[in-house]
């Protein structure tokens, strides 16, 4: 399970494939200090869910070591588990059930499951 700061920093590396601690300071949706990202990159290299590939100058180029469907299916089944007493069915009743959710994203996640249902 990623943390919120991990979960940032991987979509930044997610979408540019390769990054610098700078780099990925620069495309972060918030600040974070330089030192916070470097931190949270070791701990996430510890992980084993980025790697370094080379040097860029004197600086780490970090690239993910797995997919993002990787870690979201995993932490959606986590949840499950914790929230849910590994339920998908309630998690996702709580998630449509949100107020966000418009009838856009309703006839969309319908759609989804016709399909899903065509392909068993």
């Amino acid at each position: 399970m990623l943390t919120a700061p991990e979960a940032e920093v991987m979509n930044v590396l997610w979408s540019v494939h390769e990054a610098t601690v700078s780099d990925v300071v620069e495309r972060l949706p918030r600040e974070l200090a330089y030192t916070t990202v470097m931190t949270t990159l070791r701990i996430l290299e510890d992980k084993g869910v980025v790697e370094k590939r080379g040097k860029r100058g004197r600086a780490f180029v970090y690239v993910p070591a797995i997919e993002k469907s990787q870690v979201t299916g995993s932490m959606t089944h986590e949840i499950a588990n914790r929230l849910f007493g590994g339920s998908v069915k309630s998690l996702m009743l709580n998630l449509i059930s949100d107020s966000k959710v418009d009838s856009e994203d309703l006839a969309e996640i319908k759609q989804m499951i016709e399909q899903l249902e065509n392909q068993k």
